[in-house]
């Protein structure tokens, strides 16, 4: 029993990271795609009007990204609660199953306050 619950979990822990990145990744990539646009519009000489709508939409799409990435971050944060739920605490002791958040992908390390003093 306790088996399959670690293999539970393993199976959803990638999975999870993936999708953590993926949301990283689109919010990203919106921002990039907004400032791009906001660019090419002055370089082609068009009026300000020019695609107004569709940036609109870009901008809400940005945010709707960023309000995803707060709620992943929000379920990352149960997730020891989730490992003793099904009984999994022992098998990480005081040892975070999670990834540390270092250099991966150009992010920069997450540092409590209280440590940067």
């Amino acid at each position: 029993m306790l088996k399959k619950r670690k293999e539970a979990f393993e199976t959803i822990q990638p999975l999870f990271r993936s999708a953590e990145l993926s949301a990283d990744q689109a919010a990203a990539d919106a921002a990039t795609c907004i400032a791009k646009m906001l660019t090419v519009r002055a370089e082609a000489n068009l009026p300000l009007e020019a695609g107004t709508d569709m940036l609109d939409k870009l901008v809400a799409a940005l945010n709707a990204n960023v309000a995803a990435r707060r709620l992943f971050i929000e379920a990352h944060a149960l997730t020891p609660a989730v490992i003793k739920e099904i009984g999994l605490e022992r098998m990480f002791g005081d040892e975070s199953p999670c990834p540390k958040t270092g250099f991966f992908r150009g992010a920069a390390e997450v540092v409590p306050i209280g440590r940067v003093a």
